[in-house]
Formats: C-alpha cells, sequence, structure tokens
C-alpha cells in the first residue's frame, strides 16, 4: 500500500483510499493523488493478483451467477478492509475507486456503514449478494458513471445506486454523456470537489 501526505499531513489527517481498477497498480496514481488540495492522508492499495502490466482484484468470468460474482467481490473486500481497518485506527474513511475498485467502494460503503464516512464509486457497481437489504443502513454514497460505458454498463451503476436508496439509504450517481469507461477531466474534478466537500473539519 502506498500512502500519501499532501499539504504536510500525517497520520491523523482524514484518510482518503483510493483504489485502482482491473489491470492498474497504485503506483500510477501517486503523482495525481499527490496534490489532492487538501490536508489528508492517502492509501492506495495494491490489488492481489497478477494481471497484465499490473494487478486485479478479484475474478469475473462470462457465465459467472450474481451469487459467484459477489462471492469474488466479497472475498477481495474482506481482504482488503483488514488493511484498511487497521491504518484507520479510530478514524472514518473516505472510500474512491475506478472500476473494480469502484465496486469495492460500493462493497464497502454497504458493509461498512459505521466505519465509512463516504464513499464514491466511479465507473463501477455493486452484486445483488452485497447490496443492502431488509433497510440495512449503508454509508453513504455518490457515484460517477460514463453514459457510453462499454465495459460495465451504466445501468449496473443506475441499478446499484437505486437498490441503496430504496432502503433508505443516502445514494446518488452523476451521470457524464457519452463518456466510455475512464475518468475524464471533468469527473475527476467533479470527485475531488465532492469528496473536499465531506472531509472533516480539522
Amino acid at each position: 500500500m502506498i500512502e500519501l501526505f499532501p499539504r504536510d499531513a500525517d497520520e491523523t489527517a482524514p484518510l482518503i483510499v483510493a483504489i485502482h481498477g482491473m489491470g492498474d497498480r497504485p503506483d500510477r496514481w501517486v503523482d495525481d493523488w499527490r496534490t489532492f488540495p487538501a490536508r489528508v492522508h492517502i492509501a492506495l492499495p495494491r490489488a492481489f493478483d497478477p494481471h497484465g502490466s499490473g494487478f486485479s482484484w478479484f475474478q469475473f468470468k462470462n457465465g459467472m451467477t450474481d451469487e459467484q460474482f459477489g462471492a469474488e467481490v466479497g472475498a477481495a473486500e474482506e481482504r482488503l478492509w483488514k488493511g484498511v481497518a487497521k491504518l484507520a485506527g479510530k478514524r472514518r474513511i473516505i472510500v474512491t475507486g475506478f472500476s473494480q475498485g469502484g465496486i469495492l467502494s460500493f462493497a464497502m460503503a454497504a458493509r461498512h456503514p459505521d466505519e465509512v464516512l463516504h464513499a464514491f464509486p466511479v465507473a463501477g457497481s455493486c452484486p445483488g449478494p452485497i447490496l443492502p437489504q431488509n433497510k440495512a443502513h449503508a454509508a453513504p454514497l455518490l457515484a460517477f458513471h460514463g453514459t457510453a460505458d462499454a465495459v460495465l454498463d451504466v445501468k449496473w451503476g443506475r441499478e446499484a445506486v437505486n437498490a441503496f436508496k430504496e432502503q433508505g439509504n443516502q445514494a446518488d450517481l452523476r451521470e457524464y454523456e457519452g463518456v466510455g469507461h475512464t475518468i475524464t477531466r471533468q469527473m475527476h474534478a467533479d470527485l475531488w470537489e465532492a469528496i473536499a466537500k465531506v472531509l472533516p473539519s480539522s
């Protein structure tokens, strides 16, 4: 896990966990997150399994059932959370991530409502078995998704956000017309602005 401390932050500062997507690696995000315009502690975890020139958090194979996919995501989230919780200590975390990282951001919001201050999934969704059920409390979330995403269709992001809302949770989705499976400059700016708004005051 790579840790960054913009604006001379230390381990008492608000913690942001940013989770990369499949085939990526955290060191590719360092130069960007180092410039975050607030005094925060940023954690960039690395996925578990090699994939191409990067790493992958979990497997998704054609023909998988929602239950099988949920088990894959759930196991990855549980494994990742152990490191996140240890790093966070008594601090609540802000979590964001792209693609697989977005899926894990949804999962953390569902599974850790008291420890996650806010979740910001990008181009993600959430398997059915992990979604809040029976009016279960979840952490608030704001998701970002391009309408032309051919890797993870925006309909899956919509369904996940609606499932959180149907259980009485705070969940919203910002859609970006014509944007594919990527983070545009506008999405990046909007994401950072949204994160800044929920940072606890020091």
